[in-house]
C-alpha cells in the first residue's frame, strides 16, 4: 500500500493490458498479470489484488454474450465439480512456500502457452460430455484455487465441443465466474485477503475494465491468430521467468 507512484503506475498498466488480453480472446487475465506481475511482487499479493477483477470480469463476460442460461443447463455438473476443485485448491495455496508456489504457477502458464499453441483438433462425442465434464472441472479447480488460472483444461474441453466463438466465450465466463464465488470466500477467509488488499483490488476494477472494454471493440476488427500467437509467446518467456525465480 504504500508502493511508489511509478510502480502503482507500471501495475495498472499491466492490469490494463491484461483486461484487454481477455476482452480480446475471452481469457487470459490472471495468467498474464501473474506471469509479469510474479516476475517482481510476492504471488499471493499479485493473486489477492486480482481478485475482485477476476469476479467481475467472468460475470461481466459471462452475462455480456446473453446465453447464461442455456450455459448454465448445460454445464451445471462442470460448475459444482470446478467450484468443489476451487475450495480444495485454495487450501493447497496457503499451504506451499513461495519458491514452489513460483515453479508451480510457472509450468502451469508454460502448459497453458504449449496446449494453446499446438490447438489439437480435439472433439468429445455428447455422450462422454457427462462423465468428462465433472473431471474437467474438478482439475481445473484446483489450478484456479492454487493460481487463479484455469484456462488449460478448460479450454481444450470447451474446444473439444465444438462450440462456436460467442459460445465458447460465453460459457468460459460463466464457468470462470462460478468457481470466483468459492475462490473469493475461501481466499478471505484463509486470510489470504485482507480489508485493505480487498481495497486495491476493487480500485484494480478501473484499469481491467477500461482494457476489457477496449478488447471487446477490437476482437472483430483485429487478426486474432496473430494475436494470440504474440501472445503465447510472450507467456512462455514469463513463465519460464517464473521458474527461474523458483528454481534460483
Amino acid at each position: 500500500m504504500n508502493a511508489p507512484l511509478p510502480v502503482i503506475a507500471a501495475v495498472a498498466a499491466v492490469l490494463l493490458l491484461g483486461g484487454l488480453i481477455k476482452g480480446t480472446i475471452g481469457l487470459g487475465l490472471p495468467v498474464f498479470v501473474i506471469s509479469v506481475l510474479g516476475g517482481f511482487l510476492e504471488p499471493r499479493t499479485v493473486i489477492a489484488l486480482l481478485l475482485v477483477p477476476v469476479v467481475a470480469s467472468n460475470l461481466w463476460q459471462g452475462i455480456s454474450t446473453g446465453r447464461p442460461r442455456r450455459a448454465a443447463a448445460r454445464f451445471w455438473p462442470l460448475i459444482l465439480a470446478f467450484g468443489i476443485g476451487t475450495y480444495a485448491g485454495t487450501r493447497v495455496l496457503v499451504s506451499v512456500p513461495t519458491h514452489a508456489l513460483l515453479i508451480l504457477l510457472g509450468l502451469i502458464v508454460l502448459g497453458f502457452s504449449v496446449s494453446s499453441w499446438l490447438k489439437p483438433q480435439l472433439h468429445l462425442a455428447a455422450h462422454w460430455e457427462t462423465w468428462c465434464g465433472p473431471a474437467v472441472g474438478a482439475f481445473a479447480g484446483v489450478l484456479n484455487g492454487v493460481s487463479m488460472v484455469n484456462g488449460p483444461p478448460l479450454v481444450m474441453y470447451l474446444v473439444a465441443l465444438r462450440l462456436e466463438r460467442e459460445s465458447f466465450i460465453g460459457a468460459y465466463g460463466l464457468i470462470a465466474v462460478c468457481g470466483s464465488v468459492p475462490l473469493a470466500a475461501s481466499l478471505i477467509g484463509l486470510g489470504v485477503v485482507r480489508p485493505p488488499q480487498l481495497v486495491w483490488s476493487a480500485a484494480a476494477l478501473v484499469p481491467v475494465f477500461c482494457g476489457l472494454l477496449l478488447g471487446q471493440w477490437l476482437r472483430r476488427r483485429i487478426d486474432q491468430d496473430r494475436f494470440r500467437r504474440i501472445l503465447l509467446i510472450a507467456l512462455a518467456l514469463l513463465g519460464a521467468n517464473l521458474l527461474r525465480r523458483g528454481l534460483a
